[in-house]
């Protein structure tokens, strides 16, 4: 394939990433061959807790699963990445080492770049700068968020909001409906609500014979998302 013809496939596919949208055409031209594309099946591990943290990364398609363990191996946190994010945010300037493991959730497309690269990129353009900071805040007020949910005294009231934040985050409007296209299992909801996989299981259950969701091939489909929204 003509060289030119893939530097504008790059060039079209990284303008998607909002860390991109204010920089020149020239100023991006100039990075791309530090981009590198890669794709990654569905359960394959992209990095470890403890791994330098070399590279950033550019996800263009599927969902990516973030866990984050004690030393004991007990799970201490559970994200979700999806298409058209970069990632990781946190550290970015300051960490040497991954701070979580990345694994794929789904068959996953990307690109990345050398983290030294993008932090000498992002020195040099005041307005990606700030869109790092915004996203860093953003993510600090989901984490407060999340902090919240966990301290709910009730099990089922941290499922429901565990749902919620779900629907929020990774859920695509269809209609009235949201769907969540990422596939999630009730081990995954239990770790983020710090419940048991039973727990999720029978109150999931019940929100289907309601009416309220419905889950094929553990994709989620929010029927009457304002049950949710509607939860203090």
């Amino acid at each position: 394939m003509d060289s030119l013809m893939v530097n504008m496939d790059f060039l079209a596919d990284l303008e998607q990433f909002e860390v991109f949208s204010n920089l020149s055409a020239k100023k991006m031209k100039e990075y791309l061959p530090s981009f590198y594309f890669r794709s990654y099946k569905k359960n394959q591990v992209l990095y470890m807790q403890g791994d330098p943290r070399d590279k950033i990364f550019f996800l263009l398609d599927g969902y990516v699963m973030f866990e984050r363990s004690s030393e004991e191996g007990n799970m201490l946190y559970l994200d979700f990445i999806k298409k058209n994010q970069m990632f990781p945010y946190g550290g970015i300037f300051k960490d040497e080492v991954y701070k979580d493991s990345a694994i794929a959730l789904t068959d996953v497309y990307l690109y990345f770049i050398q983290a030294s690269v993008l932090e000498e990129l992002l020195k040099s353009q005041p307005k990606a700068l700030l869109h790092i900071i915004a996203k860093l805040s953003d993510i600090l007020t989901l984490h407060q968020r999340r902090v919240q949910q966990i301290l709910l005294p009730h099990s089922t009231d941290r499922v429901l909001q565990s749902l919620h934040f779900l629907m929020d985050d990774l859920g695509e409007k269809h209609g009235g409906e949201i769907v969540i296209p990422c596939p999630l299992t009730a081990a995954c909801i239990s770790k983020i609500s710090g419940t048991t996989r039973e727990t999720v299981s029978l109150l999931m259950n019940e929100l289907k014979r309601a009416g309220i969701i419905s889950v094929e091939s553990k994709i989620i489909t929010v029927h009457q998302p304002d049950y949710f929204r509607n939860i203090k």
